[in-house]
């Protein structure tokens, strides 16, 4: 997890210490400790495979995608949270259940949403270390130019090995995009998903970046909201193919379904960070006894042309 010292408002969430320099994550510079504190690399026998964001003491969201082919009974398949920081082991917790959409659709990424549930909160020694950004209401709208952010540990560029993700936190700052222009490009938007980034090209999420947040900043109290999470989309930072995104706001319900405290108010939402002693990000280690298949790679379709999912 991406976390440093303590934000201002303790206690709520969407609370971050982030500036307004701009970068970006293919070809991006780094971001600053406990900018994005809310950020989760996900690793799977050793490897990163997939980003998360925290919304509560115990649940993350993620991408349904990143999940997808698994055996996700952890009943019957031991998981494990590791949190790793200066080659460490810090914080160990087991993983009470995955929770994939029940709705996902493999072939257009339609309900790419997950939700993965700790055993147990985060203990109370560590509230001075993480801190969850806000899951929107289903009233919750962004408008064609509005500014947001993506981060992630994804691919700097789209060519090349996935060695060559990056080991610092990356960012940037992209524009909501038009949803009829999202459609024309694609073909296959629908009413879960929009895009965002340049139509210059040049800043996107890339591969390893999938399930991460995009994370949009309220103009009213300055709260961070997971207004999206990173999709899938046509290659990396390419002129016209700006990523696509699953829209939280419409998954408020079913989020409320199984993580009520995130929207009965946010206010309630536990704040939960730590002291890095000078380090930029904790990783999150998923690990399991039993081999499964998650999305280490990339997948794809092919619809006239190669479709990444990130």
């Amino acid at each position: 997890l991406m976390i440093g010292p303590p934000g201002k408002h303790r206690g709520c969430c969407g609370s971050s210490k982030s500036s307004n320099a701009i970068s970006r994550i293919v070809g991006g510079t780094s971001t600053e400790e406990g900018e994005w504190p809310w950020q989760v690399s996900l690793h799977f026998v050793g490897a990163a495979y997939c980003g998360a964001s925290v919304i509560s003491k115990e649940w993350l969201v993620s991408a349904a995608h990143c999940f997808q082919g698994s055996n996700l009974n952890c009943s019957e398949v031991e998981c494990a949270l590791l949190f790793y920081l200066s080659h460490c082991w810090q914080f160990v917790s087991a993983v009470r259940r995955i929770i994939v959409h029940e709705y996902y659709n493999s072939r257009n990424y339609d309900y790419d949403i997950a939700l993965l549930q700790l055993s147990k909160p985060w203990p109370d020694t560590m509230s001075h270390v993480i801190q969850p950004i806000c899951v929107p209401p289903f009233s919750h709208k962004v408008r064609s130019g509005d500014k947001c952010w993506i981060t992630g540990w994804g691919q700097k560029q789209e060519a090349g090995l996935f060695l060559c993700s990056s080991a610092v936190l990356q960012k940037a700052e992209v524009e909501i995009i038009d949803q009829t222009l999202c459609h024309s490009t694609y073909g296959i938007i629908t009413a879960r998903m929009f895009c965002a980034g340049l139509m210059s090209g040049k800043r996107d999420g890339c591969k390893g970046d999938s399930g991460g947040p995009l994370s949009c900043q309220s103009n009213r109290d300055g709260k961070w909201f997971l207004t999206g999470i990173v999709s899938w989309g046509y290659g990396c930072g390419r002129p016209n193919f700006p990523g696509v995104y699953t829209r939280v706001s419409n998954f408020a319900p079913w989020i409320h379904k199984y993580v009520p405290s995130v929207l009965e108010g946010l206010q309630k939402v536990s704040s939960i960070l730590l002291n890095l002693q000078g380090t930029h990000f904790w990783v999150l280690w998923l690990s399991m006894e039993k081999s499964i298949a998650l999305s280490p790679s990339p997948t794809f379709i092919l619809i006239n042309w190669m479709i990444w999912s990130y």
